[in-house]
C-alpha cells in the first residue's frame, strides 16, 4: 500500500473511531507511518484531507439506461440515500459545512468533489425521465434533487436514520406526480 492509500485509510479509521473533531493531521501521519509534510504536500488542511478520504469511499450514481425510468429514478434515489445517510457523511459533513463557512476554497472543493459530479449524474437520469414523459415536461430537476438530498440529510444528520425503501419510493412517486411549476411573477 502506498503512502496516499495509507493516509486515506488512516483518515477513515480515525474518523470512524474518534470523529472529525478529534482527527488531527499528526494523528493521521502517525497512524499512516508518514511525516506530516507528506500529508501537507497533497492536502492543504484537515478538511481537504477528510473530504478526499470520504469522497473516495462513496458510491457512484447509476446512469445506465435500463429502459424503465421509474426503476432508474429509484436506483438514483437509493444511491443518493446511500451517500447522504452513510456513516462517513454523517460523521464528517456537519464539521465540513462549519469549516466551509469560513473558507470559500473548501466550499468549492466540497461542491466540486462531493456534490456536483453526483448531481450531474442524477440530472442525466432525471432528464431522460422527462424526455420519456415519466416526469412532467417542466420538472425542475435541480429542485427535485435538492429536495431529495435535503430530506435524506435531515433524517440522517438529525435523527440518525437511513432512508428506507418506502421513503425512496414515495419520493420518486411524488416527483413523478408533481404538478407543473408556477410561472415566475
Amino acid at each position: 500500500m502506498d503512502a496516499r492509500e495509507r493516509i486515506l485509510s488512516a483518515t477513515l479509521r480515525i474518523l470512524a473511531q474518534d470523529g472529525y473533531s478529534k482527527l488531527t493531521i499528526g494523528g493521521v501521519a502517525a497512524e499512516a507511518r508518514v511525516g506530516k509534510a507528506t500529508i501537507y504536500r497533497s492536502w492543504p488542511n484537515k478538511p481537504a484531507l477528510v473530504l478526499d478520504a470520504v469522497r473516495e469511499e462513496l458510491p457512484a450514481i447509476p446512469t445506465d439506461d435500463v429502459g424503465d425510468s421509474e426503476a432508474e429514478l429509484i436506483a438514483v434515489a437509493y444511491s443518493l440515500a446511500d451517500l447522504y445517510c452513510s456513516q462517513k457523511i454523517r460523521m464528517a459533513l456537519p464539521a465540513l459545512v462549519a469549516d466551509v463557512a469560513d473558507d470559500s476554497g473548501l466550499r468549492r472543493l466540497l461542491t466540486e468533489n462531493l456534490i456536483e459530479g453526483r448531481k450531474a449524474s442524477s440530472y442525466e437520469v432525471l432528464s431522460r425521465a422527462v424526455e420519456r414523459g415519466t416526469l412532467p415536461d417542466n420538472t425542475d430537476i435541480s429542485l427535485v434533487l435538492d429536495a431529495w438530498a435535503g430530506t435524506m440529510l435531515f433524517r440522517s444528520l438529525f435523527f440518525g436514520e437511513s432512508v428506507d425503501e418506502q421513503t425512496v419510493r414515495l419520493m420518486v412517486a411524488a416527483a413523478i406526480a408533481s404538478p407543473p411549476r408556477l410561472p415566475p411573477n
